[in-house]
């Protein structure tokens, strides 16, 4: 959604496009006053909601783009819900039997999607587990990969931990790192100072570093 992954339900029994309004406040997306409230019937009787606000965005569906409207509504654990208008307009059909999802509108690879969820797990085998393990290797991949050497750009709440007492000097004994773990040491004070993470100068007093074996 507008470039963010989004935890989607595929409601066959809902009959609208919305998008969960923390979702929006997330990721700073654009969104547009109605002029008139529409009113959210749920399925229970007399139980109703408003929507007063709703935007536009470009989704990615496949491996083609398209703009799709949504309201915004407090949508409880998933991100959107596409209902049956969207199902319908893109031809998707929900094969339970086979845990799939099939994007019949779009053409060409890519057009079938499997899905792991409540029903698969009943009858999940060890044939499944190299497609889940490639599935959240992908979903996780900046997990998984190697550390970018590079200071994490500033966000828009930033902590800082202050020193109870910056000028009291503590006395203790200097630590040494043992001969089979120095080239270690090296190695990582060289990969901390060359990303940014350490800075080499002169002080009275440091935190003290503590070098064990594992």
């Amino acid at each position: 959604i507008d470039g963010a992954k989004a935890h989607c339900l595929l409601g066959s029994g809902c009959e609208g496009i919305m998008m969960s309004s923390d979702f929006v406040r997330a990721n700073k997306l654009p969104k547009l006053e109605l002029e008139k409230p529409v009113i959210l019937q749920l399925g229970c009787v007399g139980s109703k909601s408003t929507v007063q606000y709703g935007l536009t965005v470009k989704i990615l569906l496949g491996n083609q783009k398209y703009d799709e409207y949504f309201d915004i509504t407090n949508v409880n654990y998933y991100d959107i819900i596409l209902g049956t208008p969207f199902l319908h307009q893109f031809e998707i059909l929900l094969d339970f039997k086979n845990n799939c999802v099939k994007l019949g509108k779009l053409r060409g690879k890519g057009n079938e999607q499997h899905v792991y969820g409540v029903q698969s797990r009943i009858s999940l085998t060890k044939s499944d587990i190299p497609v889940l393990r490639e599935a959240w290797q992908n979903r996780y991949a900046d997990t998984f990969g190697d550390i970018p050497l590079e200071l994490p750009p500033f966000r828009e709440v930033n902590h800082e931990i202050k020193l109870i007492d910056s000028l009291k000097v503590i006395q203790y004994r200097t630590p040494r790192c043992p001969e089979s773990l120095k080239e270690q040491l090296i190695d990582k004070i060289n990969k901390y100072v060359t990303a940014g993470w350490w800075r080499q100068m002169s002080t009275q007093q440091a935190v003290p570093m503590l070098c064990l074996a594992k």
